[in-house]
């Protein structure tokens, strides 16, 4: 990886973040609604009044103005106060990130690995009964809706087995260690739905890669010096397959943070996905921007690395 490749992809990324907020800029300036109703407190306030609540959050000027202090705030650091919660927008999101990168990650990893294992268990027996069988159960399983499967489990072992509970992240009378069970507990489920909605198709993708691997010539030349299944498997094809793999973990990933809004709401899980949720229906203006300038950053970096792993891992790859 260059130094003028790095120079290059770092000024398309700054070039993407930009057109990408303008964009949502004027979209979410387009939402139906009062952004300054929560602070009214009384809705037969006189009119008077309400402008000058408008003109204290900008709301007066025209939309190219609010867009230009909007960007010169931002560059600032300054990304405003939410009309909800009316506390500084990045503690809000603070607040609520760990929560989702605690739903996401940790089905997502897990799914990897278990994804590892067999697809690359199921390239070693392509064209056989098992290979077809599996690769007929993902796709059956990648083809079940999200908000189907999770209802499902709700319904399944939630209501009616009481295995787990319904919603919320924890029980708030639980401190210390308890709390910690109890956090636990409650992600399990959506831990669970996540897992059975991802690892199937990641472990056709890991047996796509595998089988790609295994044509190459260095396999071929593993085979006729009579190295057994299991070490062509761990020194050649799970090694050279890192890279990819690692590529769509950190894809993986920062798309689950973006688009947590159904599974949060499904589960009562107060985390990113919620928060968007809450600031369109209140036309928080502040709250919604900076959670969308948050996601779009995380998708772009979350590429850059995936080419990073991608260099890293495979020597063969090469950015001019």
């Amino acid at each position: 990886m260059t130094l003028s490749y790095l120079v290059k992809r770092i000024l398309i990324m700054i070039l993407t973040v930009f057109l990408a907020v303008t964009l949502s800029f004027i979209l979410i300036r387009s939402l139906p609604g009062d952004p300054a109703e929560r602070y009214y407190g009384d809705p037969r306030l006189p009119e008077e009044i309400k402008e000058e609540i408008k003109a204290v959050f900008g709301l007066d000027k025209p939309l190219i103005t609010q867009y230009f202090i909007f960007i010169g705030n931002a560059f600032r650091g300054d990304l405003g106060v939410s009309y909800t919660y009316r506390r500084n927008v990045v503690g809000v999101i603070l607040e609520r990130l760990p929560w989702t990168l605690m739903l996401t990650v940790v089905p997502t990893v897990l799914s990897m690995f278990v994804a590892l294992w067999i697809g690359t268990f199921i390239a070693f027996n392509r064209g056989k009964k098992l290979d077809r069988f599996m690769r007929f159960f993902a796709f059956g399983l990648n083809s079940v809706p999200t908000f189907w499967l999770a209802l499902l489990l709700v319904m399944g072992t939630g209501f009616y087995l009481n295995i787990f509970p319904l919603q919320g992240m924890f029980d708030p009378l639980e401190s210390g260690m308890a709390r910690v069970i109890s956090i636990l507990h409650h992600a399990a489920l959506p831990w669970i739905t996540l897992f059975i909605v991802g690892m199937p198709s990641f472990a056709i993708q890991v047996r796509n890669i595998a089988l790609n691997i295994l044509g190459e010539d260095f396999i071929i030349t593993a085979k006729a010096k009579g190295l057994r299944e299991q070490e062509i498997r761990r020194k050649h094809v799970l090694r050279n397959a890192l890279g990819p793999l690692f590529s769509l973990l950190t894809l993986r990933i920062a798309g689950l943070v973006g688009g947590a809004v159904l599974i949060e709401t499904i589960f009562s899980w107060k985390g990113m996905g919620l928060l968007v949720l809450e600031a369109s229906k209140n036309s928080d203006y502040p709250l919604l921007q900076a959670t969308v300038l948050m996601t779009i950053v995380l998708v772009i970096l979350a590429n850059f690395l995936a080419d990073v792993l991608q260099a890293v891992f495979d020597p063969r790859v090469i950015y001019t």
